[in-house]
């Protein structure tokens, strides 16, 4: 008999109540199969040398011989069936690979290199009794020599609890032990009926044949969903069964009822081209979501998970990655935390080199001609390219400049009054590495819009009785800067004030030669160009009695 005493005894499978085998032979989980191994005898084998190839005490044969009803012990019959049950066997201890590691994730790993603070990586292996924990914001990914793939997403403590292989066979048995967090796992198909694949959490346990499931724990409460295929959930007080786009919730033992998953969520808003380093992600609320489980992968199998967050709204924040191309998978939880059915789509991040901040003008802002449009510079920026256009689509174009250098250019003079936007993109530097996709620039930054204002323009001064009359043109509703000078030059000025209106009255000022001009002033204190100067003669005044002289003249 095999004892206690035996390490091989005490690692043996722990053995299924009755009433689980008997639900997993409703499953299509044999009974027998959850307990034995069936081998067909082919010629030339022997009780004798099978107890010597498979069992961990090959002097055991005679128990073999009684409980499978041999009557000759060297004559075994070609074809016939030989079951063994799985404790009396053989296993070899098999590891299992970490294929990914992202962010710190720690761990008791015996004879592995890991770092003196316990650090784990992508090559290591576990073994049977390993344990880790993915912390805040690591996670890790296991295959398995069965070829199943286990995703551990952040806060999640959990370990190998059985990896082995009966020698010559395909019969492998596989535990993951989830004390806390979640466990996401693609199982193939087992080809051994004796196979079994397994996730325990404190109180129940999760049994597959060849599926994709999800496992959450959270103390004595967990959480069970079938993406495809079936699933045996079971538990001292009772067991279930999940087929595909359903799940359930335990506590304490006690299953819950089996619960319809919530549908994928609607991903079609979400950008399939991310231009900005931030970028919140929305899509449309789900009736009975309660949260929203977000996670990004450097691989459409998410074997290489990158994120994994939760939110109460449909609403995330896409942050902290550099360019690349990613996938990204979406699930809406239900009251009682079982997560849906997964909506799945790729992104392709394309932030850099991130463009500059618009400075001057001010969003909606006023110009006059001739004015500035001013942004932030980068140190490594070799250039940049400006884009200004009538429309905020930017279909009507009215300036499309690649390498500029500097921070800032001038507009146009001559360019028609009325409402323009514009943006600026970095340009890359020569041979900087480029991904699929990729131009010569980075993204266009957030766009702006300002007001070219019409020029200011003088009419004709004009002198009466009253006296100096002057009129210009230019944008309503702003003030006008006027000046009046006896020199084209301005040098020296008799009048220079800023008046509100279009129109000034002035005193009538001494004879001779004068020049005015006017500039608009904009609220926060900027002016216009120059209008063009407008000369005036002021003629000297005749005295009365020098124009009566004249009209005596005659008669003298």
């Amino acid at each position: 008999m095999v004892t206690a005493s035996n390490p091989l005894a005490r690692a043996a499978l722990p053995r299924w109540p009755l009433a689980s085998l008997l639900f997993l032979a409703q499953l299509g989980f044999s009974a027998q199969a959850a307990e034995e191994l069936t081998l067909a005898v082919v010629p030339g084998d022997t009780l004798i040398g099978l107890s010597q190839r498979y069992l961990v005490e090959p002097q055991r044969w005679p128990e073999l011989k009684r409980l499978n009803h041999i009557k000759n012990a060297l004559q075994l019959k070609p074809g016939s069936s030989l079951r063994i049950p799985l404790a009396w066997l053989r296993w070899s201890e098999r590891s299992a690979d970490i294929i990914h590691v992202q962010g710190l994730v720690t761990g008791s790993v015996a004879g592995a290199a890991s770092g003196a603070d316990g650090r784990l990586a992508t090559g290591m292996q576990l073994k049977a009794g390993d344990r880790f924990d993915t912390g805040a914001s690591g996670t890790l990914t296991l295959r398995l020599p069965d070829g199943a793939i286990v995703v551990f997403p952040p806060h999640t403590q959990a370990g190998l609890g059985l990896s082995r292989q009966v020698a010559d066979t395909e019969v492998r048995a596989t535990t993951i032990e989830l004390q806390n967090g979640s466990a996401d796992s693609s199982v193939p198909p087992l080809k051994v009926p004796a196979s079994r694949f397994e996730i325990r959490t404190p109180r129940v346990v999760t049994a597959v044949r060849g599926t994709r499931f999800r496992v959450a724990a959270d103390g004595m409460i967990s959480r069970h969903e079938v993406v495809s295929g079936v699933v045996a959930v079971g538990a001292a007080a009772g067991n279930a069964r999940l087929n595909a786009a359903q799940g359930l919730r335990a506590e304490e033992g006690r299953l819950g009822a089996v619960l319809p998953l919530l549908p994928a969520a609607d991903v079609s808003g979400v950008p399939v081209r991310i231009e900005r380093t931030t970028q919140p992600l929305d899509v449309p609320a789900l009736a009975g979501a309660q949260a929203w489980r977000w996670q990004v992968a450097a691989d459409a199998a998410f074997t290489r998970l990158l994120q994994d967050e939760r939110t109460t709204s449909p609403r995330w924040l896409l942050t902290g990655l550099p360019d690349g191309d990613y996938h990204l998978r979406l699930r809406a939880a239900d009251a009682q935390g079982l997560e849906g059915q997964e909506a799945l789509m790729a992104l392709a991040l394309r932030a850099r080199p991130e463009p500059p901040i618009l400075l001057s003008p001010a969003p909606g802002a006023s110009v006059a001609p001739g004015a500035e449009l001013v942004w932030t510079g980068q140190a490594d920026a070799p250039a940049y390219q400006l884009q200004v256009a009538r429309d905020a689509r930017f279909a009507e174009l009215v300036l499309d400049r690649p390498g500029v250098t500097g921070q800032r250019l001038a507009l146009p003079a001559d360019w028609t009054p009325g409402t323009y936007h514009w943006r600026v993109a970095t340009l890359r530097a020569p041979g900087e590495r480029r991904l699929s996709g990729d131009g010569p620039r980075g993204p266009f930054g957030d766009s702006a819009s300002f007001t070219l204002l019409a020029p200011s323009a003088m009419a004709a001064p004009a002198l009466g009785e009253g006296g100096l009359t002057l009129a210009w043109s230019g944008p309503a509703g702003f003030s006008h800067r006027v000046q009046l000078a006896p020199d084209a030059d301005f040098s020296r000025t008799e009048f220079d004030q800023v008046v509100p209106g279009a129109r000034l009255e002035l005193p009538t000022p001494p004879p001779g030669a004068y020049f005015v001009r006017t500039q608009v002033v904009l609220s926060e204190g900027r002016a216009g160009s120059w209008s063009s100067a407008q000369r005036l003669e002021v003629p000297a005044q005749r005295h009365p009695w020098g124009l009566l002289f004249l009209l005596l003249l005659p008669l003298l």
